[in-house]
């Protein structure tokens, strides 16, 4: 999304001093997209050292919030540039936002997709206030149109950028949660990219004609997606990119290796093997894909039940370390995804705290094999982030576990991650227009 770069100026201000009132400024975008950064300028700062607070409210109306001290030398502060004065915090904005944590509660972040996301930045000094200023941030560009799909062969929304087309297109694929991907999609929207996001099976059953459980399901879903959304109108290119997350990098690889239609390809903690299936109703499971009615290979889950941890929140790494130590090289070599047949580049970024499976190993059997043939890839690892990598620029608190999983990683982690990670996707699904 275009910034304005117009210069915005406090009117908020309150402090013991009217001159100081008078004097402080604030330069930067009255409205910016929530995965940019934020420049901010502060101008004419009366003291060599400050506190700089930034505030904000999710979905739920949970107030989120963090301060740092910043040095002022003559008299100006680019938070753009500063770093606080104990050298945790980086980013200015961006990065305070980051680090913010809620009043109270425990639970995750979570953007309103609908409306604006207002920031509020107080600059204070002994508790004093000496100015603030409001930072409006929208979930990718408002001018980004969707719809509801419902074909006959796979169920999702599409969402489509302004201005004048035709323009790439991208399908998004969500992991095991079984919620669809539509922030990604729309922020991809946002960047220049038709989007579809899919839904490939519903937990709720919720969706008629879709598979309740991550159990068997056709490939050809997802395929009928692709072609689908290559030949809508609006779409330029011979090829589409996949995105995925967790199982759904998994599925967007093995797509990815089955069609020439398909370019890059972004997995993000997902995994270089094909994996059994997911069911509430049958362990062990059979296969989570099937290709022309016919089960995909996969790599069981290990027999040694004493690896799985049962209650609540479940850690589910070491139950598929131990299951592929102790599956034999021919069910690993069949189950290993041919990602050397994917056509265009391929991005693969891993949590090395990530608790739900060993996303960094399982990312190293795709890289390896592409590096064997030649291909072009990246591999981003993150040491501190687990399992629960997202577009920036968010709250990282309170990523590392929910109510049903440990998810692992930091806070700070997930921040390095996020920030890093995201210009790297859209650069890859880039290539398109090329």
């Amino acid at each position: 999304m275009e910034s304005d770069d117009s210069a915005h100026t406090a009117n908020e201000q309150s402090d013991t001093s009217e001159s100081v009132r008078a004097r402080l400024g604030f330069e930067h975008p009255a409205t910016v997209s929530v995965d940019e950064p934020v420049d901010l300028t502060i101008t004419n700062v009366p003291v060599e050292t400050v506190d700089v607070r930034v505030s904000l409210t999710d979905r739920s109306d949970r107030e989120w919030s963090s301060a740092a001290t910043y040095d002022a030398p003559g008299d100006a502060l680019d938070l753009t540039s500063a770093s606080a004065m104990d050298g945790e915090i980086t980013g200015g904005v961006t990065g305070l936002v980051q680090r913010a944590t809620p009043a109270e509660g425990s639970t995750r972040y979570e953007p309103d997709r609908d409306a604006c996301d207002e920031v509020t930045v107080r600059v204070e000094r002994d508790g004093n206030v000496l100015g603030s200023t409001t930072i409006e941030r929208t979930f990718g560009s408002p001018e980004v149109a969707s719809e509801a799909v419902d074909d006959e062969s796979f169920v999702g929304r599409i969402y489509e950028p302004s201005g004048p087309g035709p323009a790439p297109a991208v399908v998004v694929l969500h992991g095991s949660s079984g919620r669809p991907a539509d922030g990604i999609a729309q922020l991809l929207a946002s960047r220049g990219f038709v989007a579809l996001a899919v839904q490939y099976f519903d937990w709720q059953g919720r969706r008629d004609g879709l598979p309740a459980e991550v159990a068997e399901i056709p490939l050809e879903s997802v395929e009928s997606a692709v072609e689908w959304v290559r030949e809508r109108d609006g779409v330029r290119g011979s090829e589409v990119g996949l995105f995925g997350t967790s199982k759904g990098g998994e599925l967007a690889l093995l797509v990815g290796s089955r069609l020439d239609s398909v370019g890059p390809v972004v997995s993000v903690n997902g995994s270089g093997v094909v994996w059994a299936g997911i069911s509430r109703r049958e362990f062990p499971p059979g296969p989570s894909w099937t290709a022309d009615g016919d089960p995909v290979p996969y790599v069981p889950y290990t027999d040694d039940h004493s690896v799985w941890d049962v209650e609540p929140p479940m850690e589910m790494e070491p139950g598929y370390s131990q299951s592929l130590d102790d599956a034999d090289g021919e069910a690993i070599d069949e189950a290993t995804i041919a990602v050397e047949s994917i056509a265009g580049p391929v991005l693969l970024v891993s949590g090395g705290a990530d608790s739900m499976w060993n996303s960094v190993r399982l990312h190293e059997v795709a890289a390896d094999r592409l590096d064997r043939h030649d291909c072009e890839y990246e591999h981003l690892v993150y040491p501190d982030a687990g399992h629960a990598i997202t577009p920036p620029y968010v709250p990282t608190a309170n990523r590392a576990r929910t109510r049903q999983f440990v998810m692992g990683g930091s806070a700070e982690g997930y921040a390095e991650a996020d920030g890093e990670h995201w210009p790297r996707v859209v650069e890859t699904f880039g290539t398109l227009r090329e």
